[in-house]
């Protein structure tokens, strides 16, 4: 998964996201916010089916994978499922500042700067596969031992 398009589309919705969210008018296209956090879910979804096919892969082939390998792909599952959860607990926080009409920009952005850019950052590290970042990004968490 380093194909660089993928990873540029995760990375302009969430361009996106953030500059709707910044903007200075006091009107917010709630609709639109709710579609990039959708957005990214999906991918996310997309980047957990993957781990899901590599595996597949792997048992249709008949392979011999190493505990390592079984627990790294476990690992990265866990990693963009949770990611995808937290995008929707997100959006969550958009439905209701929608319906009263007031979004706290900033408990949104502690929840990013919390949970989910850490991970954005080692998902998609330079000349790392995501699979690598992933483990790197468990490891150095302690979500890996």
């Amino acid at each position: 998964m380093t194909n660089p398009n993928f990873k540029l589309q995760i990375i302009s919705k969430l361009e996106d996201f953030f500059k709707h969210l910044n903007k200075s008018s006091k009107k917010l296209d709630f609709e639109y916010l709710d579609k990039c956090l959708v957005d990214l879910e999906y991918y996310f979804e997309i980047l957990t089916n993957y781990i899901q096919d590599e595996r597949l892969n792997i048992d249709l082939e008949a392979l011999i994978i190493t505990s390592q390998t079984e627990l790294r792909l476990s690992h990265a599952e866990k990693l963009f499922s949770s990611t995808k959860s937290e995008f929707r607990e997100i959006r969550s926080l958009v439905s209701q500042s929608e319906k009263n009409k007031f979004i706290t920009k900033e408990l949104i952005l502690k929840r990013f700067d919390g949970y989910i850019s850490p991970k954005i950052i080692w998902l998609f590290e330079d000349d790392k596969t995501i699979e690598i970042t992933a483990l790197k990004h468990l490891y150095e968490t302690g979500g890996l031992k």
